[in-house]
């Protein structure tokens, strides 16, 4: 856990380093060397993020590579965890910021079947692309909420706060996101998200347009 650090590096009073702390303390740093954790986490978005294979194993890598993919192995790698559970996670990134785990997904990758390959390719394809699009809109003083998931309700909206408030002590102004016609676009707009740009990603378009959105909300 690295909260203490936020408020020494905020340059507040000791009296408000301390309250701050207090406020933050369930606050941790998502590990990915914790598999239980990790597991959870997997468990919890697999049905929503996993490809139309009947491959369990498959489904379960190309769903962490996504969360791999989210995380840009920064000081903004955030979880909530009760009794040993995960509970939620959120990760963000600074402008230019991107994933680490290029000799992982080069290892997974190598390991798979062609057709499976084709698939773990194409997300790898449109994560980033999402990504590039984002970063092109944000400042030096701007942050990037990469990924977002709770496993349990309430705990969502909880660790979002929470972050939310890291990012205004460490100077941002402006938090981005991207996210697509597969999620609730519906929620980020009745809460004063401002959509930014909208686009279709044509290889996921079938009998309908693939919407991605990518929102803004000032901090």
């Amino acid at each position: 856990m690295w909260h203490g650090n936020v408020a020494w590096e905020c340059g507040l009073g000791k009296m408000a380093q301390r309250d701050y702390v207090k406020s933050m303390d369930a606050l941790e740093k998502f590990d990915f060397g914790n598999s239980h954790f990790l597991e959870q986490l997997i468990d919890r978005v697999v049905e929503l993020w996993s490809p139309p294979t009947e491959d369990p194993g498959f489904r379960r890598l190309y769903v962490e590579a996504i969360i791999r993919q989210n995380a840009a192995g920064n000081d903004m790698q955030f979880q909530l965890s009760q009794d040993g559970e995960l509970c939620s996670i959120a990760f963000a990134s600074r402008p230019g910021e991107h994933s680490p785990w290029h000799d992982w997904w080069q290892e997974k990758f190598d390991s798979l079947p062609e057709f499976h390959q084709k698939m773990l390719s194409l997300s790898r394809d449109y994560l980033s692309m999402m990504d590039e699009k984002t970063y092109r809109y944000m400042n030096a003083n701007d942050v990037k909420l990469s990924l977002f998931v709770s496993t349990r309700t309430g705990w969502g909206k909880k660790i979002l706060g929470q972050a939310m408030e890291i990012f205004r002590s460490r100077g941002f102004r402006n938090m981005y996101l991207w996210t697509d016609c597969e999620c609730n676009v519906e929620w980020y707009i009745s809460r004063g998200y401002q959509l930014v740009e909208e686009g279709t990603f044509e290889p996921f378009s079938h009998e309908e347009p693939y919407k991605t959105y990518i929102f803004r909300k000032g901090l």
